[in-house]
């Protein structure tokens, strides 16, 4: 499928990882089970996320693109999710990331599968643009400088854990050959930004005032 095609559905085949470890010392109580107001979930363009978690709000997100989702960190889902906790405490996503891809959890999906990977404090990404990212062919980002979300072969991902450690998650994408998007693509399914839209502080949930 060319990247300039809109996915029908869920991409069927496609894996979500979702990056739900560390802690975030800018928001107390936990960012990721902060509740989303309704002003900014339909600032966002994502109505249907109001009053719910980050971290189900994301899980959500990657839910309508993909149809196999591993979520990455102790997170607690109050529905049946693969879980996968870190084997080393703080030692970062990128770690927890070869982990999964050192394991057997994957063994039984080929290397064309494709592999979106979500930050689960950036929930408000639109599934559209998600599912073109699973539906493409070669590794993709959203946007030159911003490694996620990013997409990429099964195979690819696994290269990169055979051949060494993984890089840093920030270096990943530049690892792997990733291309942005398409702007024109992106304007078009995420005309408001949502897919960059992260929530690190408690600020970021708060709307801003009209001026």
């Amino acid at each position: 499928m060319a990247p300039g095609s809109a996915p029908e559905s869920v991409q069927a085949g496609a894996i979500g990882i979702l990056l739900a470890g560390g802690a975030s010392r800018r928001f107390p109580g936990g960012k990721l089970d902060a509740l989303i107001p309704a002003a900014l979930a339909d600032l966002r363009g994502r109505p249907e996320l109001a009053g719910a978690r980050v971290l189900d709000a994301a899980y959500a997100t990657l839910a309508a693109a993909v149809s196999e989702i591993y979520v990455l960190g102790d997170a607690s889902l109050p529905h049946p999710a693969r879980v996968v906790t870190d084997r080393v405490l703080h030692a970062g996503p990128a770690a927890s990331l070869a982990d999964l891809l050192a394991s057997e959890r994957l063994r039984n999906h080929g290397d064309a599968t494709r592999v979106i990977v979500l930050a689960a404090d950036a929930p408000f990404a639109p599934p559209l643009l998600l599912g073109l990212m699973a539906a493409a062919q070669g590794s993709l980002i959203v946007r030159e400088g911003e490694p996620l979300p990013f997409a990429a072969a099964l195979g690819a991902l696994r290269k990169a854990v055979r051949d060494g450690q993984l890089p840093r998650l920030r270096d990943l994408a530049a690892a792997l050959g990733a291309t942005p998007l398409d702007p024109r693509i992106v304007s078009r399914l995420d005309p408001l930004g949502a897919a960059l839209a992260d929530i690190d502080s408690p600020e970021d949930l708060e709307t801003p005032s009209p001026r």
